[in-house]
């Protein structure tokens, strides 16, 4: 059976369960975007019935198999992220990469950047004498949020803001952040314009009160995004910046245009 046989290794246990539910004829990339949904679920504070009623109601008698493959992404995760300081592992952004290379459906087809090129990157913008500790950092396209990943590992104990046009991408990034143990908020938002807000997600809150470090999710509005804020404040300053600037007065000189020579011959660069 040749069914999702080439996806990597790395990720076995949780293609062993979307297997199984190919098994009944369920798209597996359907599948893995229904999961996203019921894993924010899990890791919500207040959790979302409806959420699970509706995906039970769905999936019928393979409902228990998402609560499978919950389990099996806490299997990678603990196989693939080590003691070593700087570890780190992306198992939701690499079975999007692969299901995406085998679907047509056009919410995907994202590939994000590799592993040890975020590793790369982070090492490079760091200094290595004096770790940041504290501050604020944003990656305003986060795909699955790997840079955030491969900053936290590298750079504990700051406050990581992640956002992201596209709904998948920006839950992907919220649960990767949260059991990875990252602290911040993930928003899902048209970064450019910033005229389009969806949701958004505080990541880890309570564990700067030395509760315990479970994995945890809260909603949060646009009003309490520190992204929308900290652009709301900058747009507000540019605003009075253009109230007090003097208008410049108009030149009335008239410029000159260039005047060229066309030749016929041979083109020379001297």
């Amino acid at each position: 059976m040749s069914y999702l046989m080439d996806a990597p290794r790395s990720v076995e246990p949780m293609i062993r369960v979307l297997r199984e539910m190919g098994k009944y004829r369920y798209d597996p990339s359907e599948v893995f975007r229904d999961w996203i949904d019921y894993a924010i679920a899990c890791f919500l504070v207040e959790g979302d019935k409806e959420l699970a009623q509706r995906l039970e109601k769905k999936y019928e008698k393979t409902y228990p198999k998402m609560q499978e493959l919950l389990l099996a992404w806490f299997k990678v995760m603990d196989q693939r992220v080590t003691d070593s300081p700087t570890s780190w592992f992306d198992a939701l952004g690499t079975i999007y990469e692969y299901l995406a290379s085998q679907s047509k459906r056009s919410w995907m087809g994202q590939f994000f950047t590799p592993p040890d090129l975020c590793d790369l990157m982070t090492q490079l913008t760091s200094d290595s004498k004096e770790r940041p500790v504290g501050k604020r950092v944003n990656d305003p396209a986060s795909g699955s949020g790997r840079l955030l990943l491969s900053f936290n590992a590298f750079n504990p104990g700051n406050f990581l803001f992640a956002e992201d046009l596209d709904a998948i991408c920006a839950k992907m990034s919220a649960l990767n952040m949260a059991i990875h143990g990252c602290q911040g908020q993930v928003c899902c938002l048209d970064s450019i314009a910033l005229d389009k807000w969806w949701f958004g997600y505080q990541i880890n809150y309570f564990h700067q009160f030395g509760i315990p470090p479970i994995p945890h999710l809260q909603p949060i509005t646009k009003e309490q995004s520190e992204t929308m804020q900290h652009w709301e404040r900058r747009r507000q300053k540019l605003e009075v910046k253009a109230e007090i600037k003097p208008k410049e007065p108009v030149s009335k000189s008239i410029i000159e245009p260039i005047q060229t020579e066309v030749r016929a011959g041979q083109l020379s660069l001297f």
